[in-house]
């Protein structure tokens, strides 16, 4: 009989070990009514001859009453079967343990009426009946096999014809039927002991079918995702790193025939493709030659004079004496990706516009190549030049944007052409730019000045249009002392003083030029007791819906008002309170304040971001911090955002990597603030656990009219999609801002087209107003 998947409907119990117990109850039924026929005709006919040798007048009740009984279980059994067989056939529900019970009822009703026979027959037959029916039951028991692929049912059967048998011989009253007693007490338990092994070994044999066929579904799925993945491929190697069984997606991404790739060691077909180190190669093949696993390591290997990118996972193997057998692992083709990182990365290392590299890419490749830890090298003395541009903002106005990025275009290309080994030029941003000067000569530095102002006052031929534009040059020296931000800023500050006494030049820093130092001091005097003195607030802007408009969240942004000065700008005293740690506290009441308010909000849905300084993560126990404040305000973890500036990330050490991992297993949501100003690295977004992308508003101002702004959102919005985190876009302040950045897929927006920073008392008006509306609609 073929065999049917089986299908259970009732008496199955819930879980798996009951799914398993009736699967190997269907087995040993379809064992058992396999051989039915054959059971049922064997039965019957040692019946019917008992009957036709014993009949006579004597015997006839009880050999027409038996003859009756049989043809009726006859009948009842052979209708069973047929019903089997047709729902097997037919792939019908079964109930299994109704069928099985019936089974063990007809076994014991067949073995009590056959055990009828000797004690009926036995005593009063002569020697020939004696020793048919002792024949007789001798065969009857041993059709009892046959039933005892089901134990219960076979044992049901059997041993009502062996109690049959005893009491028969027992009834003769002669000693010499006690040894054939024996004999028969000797023969049962054989048959005995025979049903219940053949009943363990049918249920053991289903069993370990059932785990081979869950272990083959699993491989099954396994192997056909796998393959669905016309990227991927499986590489096996032998002890000496030669490749064994080359698959056939491995021979068409090798490009290579199958003769040429076996028994080629691996190492030879990653044979380096240029002069250049590859870490992860180097790890590979120490991997390779260590027998220690791998996982994903992405080497260069050369396929028909393409250089193409694989991503190699691999382990040792072992074989049963513990001895290395080979590699097996499973290989891609990462070329796309890899290219795609590789263009983001640029991306995020370049100006779009010029190509020349950003305040980021500036500042990582004179760390890395003229300073350890911020330090000016020994023998490595150099300048910073940052740049103005005296008239671009007339260029722009009179002109048009569209002229203003041909202008910085042609600019970037007449500094590029001053680029080399001793000079790293950068686009920090709008018209500023800074120039990288590697020499100990003071007269070599103003020399490049000089020739940086003669080249940006020629004029640019721009469609018929004759632009004329100054630069003015703020210098500073490595022999000024300091880190090389510090150096930086002291070239920007002399940027600002040669933009005050009228620009088209260039000026080397002096300490006078600090020019706000006695102001500065005050202010960094009165900073520390203004918490105290109740000077300060926090003001909220929403955050909306791109999509719907509606407020998703505030960020609070925290004000000084000097009893002398008037209101301070954040830029100036966030800065000073940076450099005097005061930002510790001040960051600590305002964080305190925005989650007190945010929980008054009837609206738990709404968010409340709050910045957070590089000074706080790394010299304050802001864990902590956050943890009491949300502690006291009742607000709930998920609704709050800490801001985070790139810079923060630039300084990042061990410890301050460990605070932000620490805020995210708390649940506290992570922003990568103004993101795009200079700073940004893939390196960022891969290390830290980054929920939120803030575009900075000097990529929205310009929106849409500016196709350069339009393609950097874009590439923005889509690396954040990529990446999986949400990005919202600052400055928006006109319906057309809105609407591009819409188009673009930004998810989420703040600026004075939806709400101004405005205090505690007009936030709660807002929500309220939008309450009574029946929606947080405010566009």
């Amino acid at each position: 009989m073929k065999p049917v998947a089986p299908s259970f409907t009732a008496g199955t119990r819930p879980g798996q070990s009951g799914k398993d117990d009736e699967r190997v109850w269907l087995d040993q039924l379809d064992l058992v009514l396999s051989l039915a026929p054959f059971t049922i005709l064997t039965g019957s006919s040692v019946a019917l001859i008992v009957s036709i040798f014993f009949w006579d007048w004597a015997n006839v009740v009880y050999l027409a009453g038996l003859q009756a009984i049989d043809i009726g279980l006859l009948l009842l059994t052979s209708s069973g079967w047929l019903v089997w067989r047709r729902a097997r056939k037919q792939s019908r529900p079964i109930p299994v343990r109704a069928v099985r019970a019936r089974l063990i009822c007809l076994a014991a009703m067949a073995g009590v009426i056959l055990a009828s026979i000797p004690v009926a027959l036995f005593a009063g037959a002569d020697a020939d009946g004696r020793l048919l029916i002792a024949c007789t039951c001798a065969g009857l028991i041993a059709i009892g096999i046959s039933i005892g692929f089901v134990p219960a049912a076979g044992l049901a059967y059997s041993v009502p014809i062996m109690i049959g048998s005893f009491i028969a011989l027992a009834m003769t009253g002669e000693s010499f039927y006690i040894f054939v007693a024996l004999l028969l007490a000797i023969y049962s338990a054989f048959i005995i002991a025979t049903i219940v092994k053949v009943g363990r070994l049918v249920g053991l044999r289903t069993r370990v079918q059932i785990d081979l066929d869950r272990q083959r579904e699993v491989s099954d799925l396994l192997l056909n995702d796998f393959e669905k993945n016309a990227s991927d491929w499986l590489w096996e190697t032998d002890a000496a790193g030669r490749i064994q069984h080359p698959s056939n997606r491995f021979v068409d991404v090798a490009q290579k025939s199958r003769c040429y790739l076996d028994k080629l060691p691996l190492t030879v077909l990653l044979a380096r493709t240029d002069e250049e180190s590859s870490p992860q190669m180097d790890r590979l093949f120490a991997a390779l030659a260590a027998r220690r696993p791998f996982h994903r390591l992405r080497v260069p290997v050369r396929i028909a004079a393409e250089k193409r990118w694989w991503c190699l996972t691999g382990k040792p193997i072992y074989n049963d004496d513990g001895v290395f057998a080979g590699f097996r692992g499973v290989g891609s083709d990462v070329t796309l990706e890899h290219e795609y990182i590789a263009r983001l990365d640029y991306l995020a290392n370049h100006d779009v516009l010029t190509n020349l590299l950003n305040r980021r890419g500036f500042e990582t490749t004179i760390l890395s190549d003229a300073t350890v830890n911020g330090e000016t090298k020994p023998g490595a003395d150099y300048a910073v030049m940052c740049l103005d541009l005296d008239r671009f903002k007339q260029v722009n106005d009179t002109f048009g944007h569209g002229v203003g990025d041909e202008l910085l275009q042609e600019i970037g290309t007449r500094l590029l052409a001053l680029s080399g080994p001793d000079v790293v030029v950068s686009r920090f941003s709008g018209d500023e730019f800074a120039i990288f000067h590697r020499a100990a000569d003071l007269q070599k530095h103003i020399d490049l000045a000089k020739r940086v102002v003669a080249i940006l006052e020629e004029p640019f031929h721009l469609d018929c249009l004759d632009i004329e534009v100054g630069t003015s040059i703020g210098i500073a020296l490595s022999s000024d002392g300091g880190t090389f931000g510090e150096v930086l800023r002291k070239a920007d500050a002399a940027l600002y003083r040669m933009k005050e006494t009228g620009g088209a030049g260039y000026i080397l820093y002096d300490p006078s030029m600090d020019e706000r130092k006695a102001e500065r001091a005050a202010l960094m005097g009165d900073l520390r007791g203004g918490l105290e003195r109740e000077e300060f607030r926090l003001d909220y802007q929403p955050f909306v819906s791109a999509a719907s408009g509606a407020i998703v969240g505030f960020e609070a942004l925290m004000r000084w008002t000097h009893p002398v000065h008037g209101n301070v700008p954040p830029s100036e005293f966030i800065a000073l309170a940076e450099e005097t740690g005061t930002i510790v506290a001040l960051g600590e009441w305002g964080l305190r304040t925005a989650c007190r308010f945010a929980a008054t909000w009837p609206d738990r849905s709404l968010s409340i971001a709050v910045n957070v300084s590089t000074v706080q993560i790394r010299h304050s126990n802001l864990v902590e911090v956050v943890k009491q404040a949300l502690a006291e305000s009742g607000l709930e973890v998920s609704r709050l955002e800490l801001e985070i500036t790139e810079t923060a990330f630039l300084a990042a050490t061990c410890e301050s990597r460990e605070v932000l991992d620490k805020l995210v297993e708390l649940g506290v949501r992570l922003v990568l603030d103004d993101f795009g100003t200079g700073y940004s690295s893939l390196s960022y977004l891969r290390q830290f656990p980054l929920d939120k992308l803030k575009i900075d508003r000097s990529f929205t101002a310009d929106l849409p009219g500016s196709q350069t702004d339009v393609s950097i959102v874009r590439t923005i919005v889509e690396l954040g999609r990529h990446l999986g985190m949400t990005t919202i876009a600052e400055g928006v302040e006109s319906p057309a801002q809105g609407d591009c950045l819409r188009r673009i897929g930004c998810e989420e927006f703040q600026g004075y087209l939806f709400g101004r920073p405005a205090s505690a008392a007009q936030t709660l008006d807002l929500l309220e107003k939008a309450s009574r509306q029946g929606s947080s609609a405010i566009v």
